[in-house]
């Protein structure tokens, strides 16, 4: 019998899914418009840098979606892939705890929160029956 998935599981791949869209369309914007005087003034780049973030999110969009589609379908690989990110998001979200003067103090802590809750509900009882029994 193969168990269900986990309504974390299905809110994690969801989510994934709406920030690779998001990414790859801001990408695909900013390739667009890198020649846009607008943008480069209001950016302070160069059409040349901003048109490397457009392909470096483009390709961090299509990655998201396929891990997206990899959690979705119950890929082992693509939990380890978002709980790899996720754990050095709660390092990034300690390093801001105890840098910068605390003016990042509360973004520290949100980041370190939102890791947890995300590892919590990729690696939880439920979830790894799910995972394997796929």
């Amino acid at each position: 019998m193969t168990a269900r998935r986990t309504v974390g599981i299905t809110v994690v791949a969801v989510i994934a899914f709406i920030q690779g869209i998001i990414a790859t369309l801001a990408g695909i914007g900013l390739i667009v418009e890198r020649n846009n005087d607008s943008l480069i003034e209001h950016i302070g780049q160069s059409s040349g840098q901003i048109q490397a973030y457009g392909w470096a999110a483009v390709i961090w969009g299509v990655l998201a979606l396929f891990v997206a589609r990899g959690l979705w379908s119950a890929a082992d690989w693509a939990r380890i892939v978002v709980g790899v990110l996720e754990v050095l998001y709660a390092v990034g979200g300690v390093f801001l705890l105890f840098s910068w003067g605390g003016h990042y103090l509360w973004q520290g802590i949100w980041q370190i929160v939102v890791a947890l809750v995300v590892l919590w509900l990729l690696f939880n009882p439920r979830s790894d029956q799910f995972f394997e029994s796929r």
